[in-house]
Formats: C-alpha cells, sequence, structure tokens
C-alpha cells in the first residue's frame, strides 16, 4: 500500500504544471464590410470552465451574436496540451475604425487591436451572399392614406436559418399584408431566391417621418460551410400630408373611388309587399376595407328598407391596396303610388388631384300597384255584335268550304263516343260516386292558415294568408288593414324575415288574433268604395 502511495505521487510530480498563461484574441477578417457578419476568437491556453469573456463592451459599437464554445486537449510524446475557445460573430453597422478591446479570464487579459470597416457600396452585386430592395406605393401619403411597402429579400445562397425584421415608421400603422411569397429571379445571369413580403404603412400624424429598412440576420451554406450572413436596405423618407381644411364627414383619401348598383325586380310596376333589392358595390385605391364608410338609404314613407350586412374585403394588386364593400337593400312598398328610391352619396379625397369629390348613384322611381284581381268576364254589351249577312249568293270562302267538310266528321265521331258509351253502360256494374277533389273553399284556406300557425312556419304562413284573401275577393293587403295595430306589426315582421337574412321573432298568436278579427264584406266593399272617392 506504501509503494503504491510512492508511485502516484512521483507520477504526479513528473507531470507538468498545467495553468492559464496567455489569452489571445483575433478576427477571421480585417477590414470587413459594414452590414456583414465576421467572427472574432478568443483562445486560452488552459481549460476554462467556471469563466468566459465579458462581450458587454462590444454592444456600444456593435451588432453581437450568440457565442460559442469548444475545450480541446492534446497529448503529444508525453506533453500534454489544454485549450478553450470561444467564438463570437459581430457586425458593424457603419464603417469607421474600431477598437476592439481586451479580454479577461481568471486575471489573464488579451492585446487590444484596431478593426477596420469599410463601406459595402464598391462591393459588386455579383458577389452579394444577400441584399435587400424596398420600395413604397406612393411616395408620398396623407394622413391615414394606405400605402404599401413591399420589401423583397434575395438570397444568392441556401439559407440555413434567419430572421427579417419588420419594417418601423413613428406615428405609423404598419401590418404585413397576407403571407410571404416565394419566386426566383435571375440578376446579372445569377440566380436568386427572392422572398417578398407586402406591408401596409398607415400614418397617422402628419410630418417627415423616416421609415426604417428590414433588417436580415441568419446563416447561410456555403462551400459546405454555415457562415453568418447580414443584410438591410436604405431607410425611407416619408413625406406625410396633413387633412385638407373643409373637410366635412367622413374622411376618405384615395386615388379613386367607383359606386356601382345592380337592381332585382325593380320593374316599371311593382305590386305591394314585393321587394326590391338595390346592390351596392364600393370600390377605392389605397384604403383599408375599414375606411370605407357604410352604404345606407334613407327612409321613405310607406316603403320599408333592410340594409343586409356589409361584405368587406381589401387585397393587393400592382403595388396597392384595393378594397371594396358591398351591400344589399331590400324596399318594401306598403302602398299603392308613385316613390322615388334615393340617391346614394360618397364623399371622397382625391389624392392625385388634391380635389374633394363624390361618388354617386342616381335616384330611381317606381310605380306600386295594389295586388293583382281576379279579371272579370266581359259583359253582354261587351261582347262583339253578330253582323247579318245582307248577300246570301256571295261564294263561300275557303275556310267556310273547310267549315262544311268539318262538320260531318264531328258528328260522326260524336255518334262513335256515344254508342261507346252506351255499351260500356250495359256491359260494366255501376261504378261507386266519383269522389273528385274539390277546390279550396273558403274553410280549407283558414285550416291552412292555423296549420301554418301551429307549425310557425313564415313561408307557408304567408302562402296561406294570401290565398285566404283572395278567395274572400280581397287582398292580403285589405286584410290586414282592418287587423289590430299590434297584429299588424307582427305581419311586417313576417314579411321582413322572408325578405332579409335577418331572424326576427315574430308573435303568431297576435297574427292570429288579426286573422280572426271580425270583418264582413259589406265592410271591405264600403272601404274600397270610400278609397276611389
Amino acid at each position: 500500500m506504501v509503494r503504491t502511495a510512492f508511485f502516484i505521487a512521483l507520477t504526479c510530480l513528473a507531470m507538468p504544471v498545467l495553468a492559464l498563461t496567455k489569452l489571445t484574441a483575433s478576427v477571421d477578417k480585417n477590414p470587413v464590410l459594414a452590414g456583414e457578419y465576421f467572427a472574432i476568437t478568443i483562445k486560452a491556453d488552459d481549460t476554462v470552465n467556471n469563466s468566459q469573456p465579458d462581450t458587454q463592451a462590444l454592444l456600444d459599437d456593435f451588432v453581437v451574436g450568440p457565442m460559442s464554445r469548444s475545450n480541446q486537449t492534446r497529448i503529444i510524446n508525453g506533453a500534454v496540451s489544454r485549450q478553450s475557445t470561444w467564438q463570437i460573430e459581430l457586425m458593424a453597422r457603419e464603417a469607421g475604425n474600431y477598437e476592439i478591446p481586451a479580454f479577461t479570464i481568471n486575471g489573464v487579459s488579451s492585446e487590444p487591436f484596431t478593426l477596420k470597416v469599410v463601406n459595402n457600396a464598391n462591393s459588386s452585386l455579383d458577389d452579394s451572399t444577400a441584399f435587400i430592395k424596398t420600395e413604397l406605393t406612393p411616395q408620398s401619403l396623407y394622413v391615414q392614406q394606405a400605402g404599401v411597402y413591399t420589401v423583397k429579400l434575395y438570397l444568392g445562397v441556401d439559407l440555413i436559418d434567419g430572421s427579417l425584421a419588420a419594417p418601423s415608421m413613428e406615428n405609423a400603422n404598419i401590418t404585413q399584408m397576407g403571407k410571404q411569397r416565394e419566386s426566383q429571379e435571375v440578376i446579372d445571369g445569377r440566380r436568386y431566391l427572392v422572398i417578398q413580403r407586402d406591408y401596409l404603412v398607415q400614418p397617422q400624424k402628419s410630418g417627415t417621418f423616416e421609415l426604417q429598412a428590414p433588417r436580415l440576420n441568419g446563416k447561410v451554406r456555403k462551400n459546405y460551410r454555415a457562415m453568418a450572413v447580414s443584410a438591410s436596405a436604405t431607410n425611407t423618407l416619408v413625406d406625410v400630408k396633413p387633412m385638407p381644411e373643409g373637410i366635412n364627414g367622413t374622411w376618405l383619401p384615395s386615388e379613386l373611388v367607383d359606386l356601382s348598383e345592380q337592381w332585382q325586380g325593380a320593374d316599371e310596376q311593382v305590386q305591394v309587399g314585393t321587394p326590391i333589392t338595390r346592390t351596392l358595390t364600393l370600390t377605392a385605391l389605397n384604403t383599408t376595407k375599414e375606411q370605407l364608410p357604410d352604404l345606407t338609404s334613407p327612409d321613405l314613407e310607406n316603403v320599408r328598407s333592410y340594409p343586409d350586412q356589409s361584405e368587406r374585403t381589401h387585397l393587393i394588386r400592382d403595388g396597392r391596396i384595393i378594397a371594396q364593400t358591398t351591400t344589399s337593400i331590400a324596399y318594401v312598398p306598403q302602398q299603392p303610388g308613385t316613390y322615388t328610391l334615393p340617391a346614394i352619396e360618397v364623399p371622397w379625397f382625391n389624392t392625385v388631384t388634391g380635389r374633394a369629390q363624390i361618388a354617386k348613384v342616381a335616384e330611381k322611381t317606381i310605380t306600386v300597384v295594389g295586388e293583382a284581381s281576379t279579371t272579370a268576364a266581359p259583359s253582354p254589351s261587351d261582347a262583339p255584335q253578330t253582323t247579318a249577312i245582307d248577300d246570301v249568293s256571295a261564294p263561300p270562302t275557303h275556310s267556310d268550304v273547310s267549315l262544311l267538310w268539318a262538320i260531318p266528321g264531328y258528328a260522326l265521331w260524336l255518334l262513335t263516343m256515344a254508342a261507346w258509351w252506351w255499351q260500356r253502360q250495359r256491359t260494366q256494374p255501376l261504378a261507386p260516386t266519383s269522389t273528385k277533389p274539390q277546390p279550396k273553399t273558403a274553410k280549407g284556406n283558414l285550416q291552412a292558415v292555423q296549420r301554418a300557425l301551429k307549425a310557425q312556419n313564415p313561408q307557408e304562413l304567408y302562402r296561406a294568408l294570401d290565398a285566404h284573401a283572395k278567395a274572400n275577393k280581397s287582398s292580403l293587403h285589405q286584410w290586414q288593414s282592418h287587423w289590430p295595430e299590434n297584429a299588424r306589426q307582427e305581419l311586417t315582421k313576417l314579411r321582413q324575415q322572408l325578405y332579409s337574412h335577418d331572424e326576427r321573432v315574430v308573435d303568431y298568436s297576435l297574427i292570429a288574433q288579426g286573422i280572426n278579427t271580425p270583418v264582413s264584406m259589406q265592410q271591405k266593399q264600403q272601404t274600397e268604395l270610400d278609397s276611389l272617392y
């Protein structure tokens, strides 16, 4: 046991004593390009496990990337050497001479040195691993006007990983539109992968502001090794104009605004209760969908209007944003007469001419008539009179001769049918009494109304009410005029539910009360007569 301990002690004394005695710092290239990453390497001549270089001083002049560390031990001819290495990625934004400070670990310091950073304007496009192009359309904006900021990242090598910071501007809202798009582009014979992003820029305050361009930081694969890469574009000065004086109402700055319409059911004559649909489409250039105003129609007496919910969208095309909203308005006339559906106007400001303008659709006049009634049979006085034949010796016409020849044929056909019927009655037993369906009476129509009320089916109820009114030689409009006010309101809700997408709660019990309101035919006829005078 004593001999073993003595041998271990001799072995330890024979090994050289290792300790940190030297620390060096160097860069992989000098000078370096502004805006391009380079690597600084710090080496210690011993294994260091509990300390690392302090890079806080580098933050004043450089963009400091991640730090990597490695340890290495070598034994050559019995001689042992150890080494710890740290590698840091740095980037200088501007050209100039920078002092790389001394680094200290465990009381040992490296030597400081000077790094030269040159402008990358002299580097040719062919040698660029990555670069960024930007464009703002339009270049000058009004307050709250929407502009499109297009960012294109060109990559000449494979990108391993990276991040592209979003642009920024003081007193402006900037949002990315949709997803990024990828394409291929050849510049001076070299193929690039192009990653494009579109941003919506909306300044909220007038003045001159600097639009900060996005910056790429990442790693690429070049010559089978990973290399740090960075790229940036030039910042853009944006002149934001204030809202002109004298603008009243909605502020809608745009290069072009168009308002169009389409009609459905707007015939020369429209029956009472028949809906007329007016579809309005508003399109604006360099405006967001949120900026487009709501399209509404003023109320008219005896004409109810039911605007539908607007559909809004916007997209980017040819570097400009196009916003659009579509609204449908249903007009339901309540009384016969002539009505003028109003014109609709949208004020906007033309950013090209610098003048206020109005997008407009014209008014439309319609004639509303009562519901169609049954056509009366002509009276005997209105029937065509028979004219006596004065000249019996006039020669028969071609049609008269054809009629003379046809009469015997018809007579023979009638005799044949009579003989067949007589023979059938003799040879067949008597058939039971026929039960053909009879046309609906007023009672049958009322039963259909009751069934629709019980089922609370708005379509069936409205058809049954209309059929019941016509069976009593009246109209639904005339019939409901004798109902109580609350029952008429519920019938109006029923019509609204038929002509609009909105779900409206209808009190069917009040409609039942209106149906059961006693109205004699004499009262209805008297009401119709009174309306004529």
